[in-house]
């Protein structure tokens, strides 16, 4: 990731048992949810990934040197870290990707033959069983060119699709916006390559297999190309699948997209929406508003009238980035004034999150387990600090947005609403939800624990006759959809100390309102009873 892309620290770290408390500073934005330090990794290399397993309840964590670690729970409640791999035992020097699947581990990265000159893509396997892990190569790929930059994204994301089937690989880009990169001379005219730039899709049982760097040798895995660097990768409950990736140090918006098969997401031609402006004769960086003076690619003098730069290709549509429509993480600059404004109050929207947030850990609530307004979303982090100079513009970041998504009319592309729901975290990497839970990850080893209410629905009927509630958040009244069976209901609502505050009973023959626009902001449990079913959930009143 830009930002997050830096060298490879070799450190090591010592099995036992590690102090878990520290100092709390992360906290959430919502009167609903809790926060709480699970457990801090101490002296690690950037810790870049998270996983749960249900069959031992244990996690595990990644390091970009190559370190792999075990997290288990003792019986006090305190809990023992190991370190069971490093980069001596699979090879995998430049670690980004892991991923569960099936009683085996799966790591996925680069490794470096000469730092910042080439180097490989590698994944590699193991079974979680006995005291040593036995690695199986997954695949590795040709030797290729560094550019010897933060843009050398590499091989990142590994996620595998729901029915088990297949494993989704993300190889990130080697430019900031596909301008050449000839590493001091070593490569002339050297852009983007066959390897880069593309989530390649691969069959899970899949061993020691060979991708070479030759667009036609790698049609047959190649899911989609254009993404710049998507670092993360997840299926959503409905089976569509996603990524996230950041920009180039230009000021465009940060990309969320609907991943599907065969598509091209614009890279290098098109970053958050906007036409890679190099791509133009008599190109003027001096008049480009959207350049950031303090990032590397205009330092290093990456923006300049490029008369080589590669046309777009004829008969080539762009899939474009779901569309943010706020009320958080939608700052943009104005191409003209050069002004930061807010997208949703300014009545439109961006493609996706404000520049330089750097979205990673996204997960989705695919088993239910969150309550309330968080049944079912998205959630992602964001890594990057904003300042006055540098990172998101006039937007915080380093927190966690939960996404609700929505297909469009046409049914071809998502629409997004972004709700910042924590906040303060320091430089976090990644998310895993465990039942009513998410973890985050932080690169310096912290990880916090965060509560969201569960939606409790009981019944004696089928659950296609339970009981709807909607919007939430709410102002104003409330709707309830049942059972078209006309039926005598119950419904409490309570604060959150268990104080009965509406008492109210109803025929109901399909749907009803409930007034509650006169209850104070906050949260609040409505209980609905009848004959046949019982459903109580957590609503929100916006203030």
């Amino acid at each position: 990731m830009k930002h997050f892309c830096l060298g490879i620290l070799f450190l090591s770290i010592l099995s036992g048992i590690a102090n878990p408390l520290f100092a709390q500073t992360a906290r959430v934005l919502r009167n609903d949810l809790t926060i709480k330090p699970f457990f801090r990794i101490e002296g690690t290399d950037t810790q870049t990934r998270i996983a749960y397993d249900a069959s031992d309840k244990s996690f595990y964590t990644i390091a970009w040197n190559g370190d792999l670690f075990h997290i288990t729970t003792n019986v006090s409640g305190s809990h023992t870290i190991e370190r069971l791999a490093s980069a001596q035992d699979h090879g995998i020097n430049y670690l980004q990707g892991l991923a569960l699947h099936e009683g085996s581990v799966h790591l996925v990265g680069n490794v470096v033959i000469a730092q910042g000159v080439s180097g490989y893509g590698k994944a590699v396997k193991a079974k979680l069983t006995g005291s040593k892990l036995g690695w199986t190569e997954v695949f590795k790929t040709s030797e290729h060119a560094s550019s010897k930059t933060l843009f050398d994204h590499a091989f990142s994301a590994i996620c595998f699709s729901p029915d088990g089937k297949d494993m989704y690989i993300a190889s990130g880009s080697r430019t900031d916006h596909g301008e050449v990169k000839d590493n001091e001379g070593r490569y002339p005219g050297l852009r983007e390559v066959a390897l880069t730039s593309c989530i390649f899709k691969i069959p899970a049982n899949t061993e020691n297999l060979l991708l070479s760097n030759d667009s036609v040798a790698l049609a047959p895995y190649v899911h989609v190309r254009g993404v710049r660097n998507a670092f993360s990768l997840a299926f959503a409950a409905n089976g569509d699948l996603f990524s996230v990736e950041n920009s180039g140090d230009r000021d465009d918006p940060e990309e969320m997209n609907w991943i599907r098969p065969g598509a091209h997401y614009g890279f290098p031609w098109e970053m958050g929406g906007n036409d890679t402006p190099m791509q133009f004769a008599g190109y003027k960086p001096g008049d480009d508003r959207l350049i950031n003076r303090n990032y590397t690619a205009y330092q290093i003098g990456a923006f300049h009238d490029d008369k080589q730069y590669p046309k777009k290709p004829q008969n080539l549509t762009f899939r474009k980035p779901i569309l943010n429509a706020g009320p958080d993480a939608d700052m943009y600059r104005d191409a003209a004034t050069g002004k930061v404004l807010d997208a949703s109050e300014s009545g439109t929207t961006i493609s996706t999150f404000t520049a330089h947030r750097s979205p990673l850990g996204l997960v989705f609530d695919i088993k239910s387990g969150f309550g309330g307004e968080y049944k079912g979303k998205g959630f992602v982090l964001n890594f990057q600090e904003g300042s006055a100079t540098y990172g998101p513009m006039q937007d915080p970041g380093q927190d966690l947005l939960m996404l609700d998504l929505k297909k469009n009319a046409a049914g071809d592309n998502y629409t997004l609403n972004a709700h910042r729901i924590a906040a303060d975290f320091f430089q976090p990497t990644d998310a895993e939800i465990v039942d009513n839970k998410l973890y985050v990850l932080e690169g310096q080893g912290q990880i916090w624990e965060i509560s969201f209410p569960r939606e409790v629905v009981t019944g004696l009927e089928p659950s296609r006759n339970a009981f709807s509630v909607y919007p939430n958040p709410i102002r104003g009244k409330m709707q309830i959809e049942g059972s078209l069976t006309q039926q005598n209901v119950q419904m409490t609502v309570t604060d959150m100390t268990g104080r009965a505050l509406i008492l109210e009973k109803r025929q109901v023959n399909g749907k009803t309102e409930l007034d509650v626009s006169k209850l104070p902001a906050g949260a609040y449990v409505l209980q609905l009873e009848s004959q046949q079913q019982q459903v109580t959930t957590r609503f929100i009143i916006n203030p």
